[in-house]
């Protein structure tokens, strides 16, 4: 008799695995999904806001310079003048942009990154368990939320 409760339990708890490693594979195929929609939509909208951003700097542009030219009273000079501004712009992000776009993206990413998984952690149970009890006299032995 003892041997049949033992067996049933051995059956029960290799459902249980089963079941747990089911529902674990089904809950990260859906984390994966998820935050692959979450980027593939942040680089939708960072290639769009890119696009909008390098026109309106592009026209921006051209009418500083073709009011530097009609300032300076040279048709050209205008058109230099920006040109050397961005020239200055490209040689400080070559020397200096990857030290300041560290220090601007970094703390924001990891934090960002570092509360998921907390929230993940903290939010995250699985209701295939239920409490254990003793064999013997159907005691729940651990409760929720205890540690052994």
């Amino acid at each position: 008799m003892a041997f049949g409760r033992i067996s049933n339990n051995i059956q029960e708890l290799k459902e249980n695995v089963k079941a747990l490693a089911q529902s674990t594979a089904e809950y990260y195929k859906l984390d994966l999904f998820n935050k692959s929609m979450h980027g593939a939509i942040a680089a939708i909208k960072g290639v769009a806001i890119a696009l909008f951003a390098f026109f309106f700097i592009l026209f921006l542009s051209v009418a500083i310079a073709v009011a530097l030219s009609n300032w300076i009273d040279s048709p050209s000079s205008g058109f230099f003048i920006v040109a050397g501004f961005y020239l200055l712009l490209i040689l400080f992000f070559v020397f200096f942009g990857s030290k300041l776009l560290m220090k601007a993206i970094l703390p924001g990413a990891s934090k960002k990154f570092f509360q998921e998984a907390d929230k993940k952690a903290i939010h995250e149970e699985h209701h295939e368990f239920e409490a254990q009890k003793d064999f013997e006299t159907d005691e729940i032995i651990i409760k929720d939320n205890e540690r052994v």
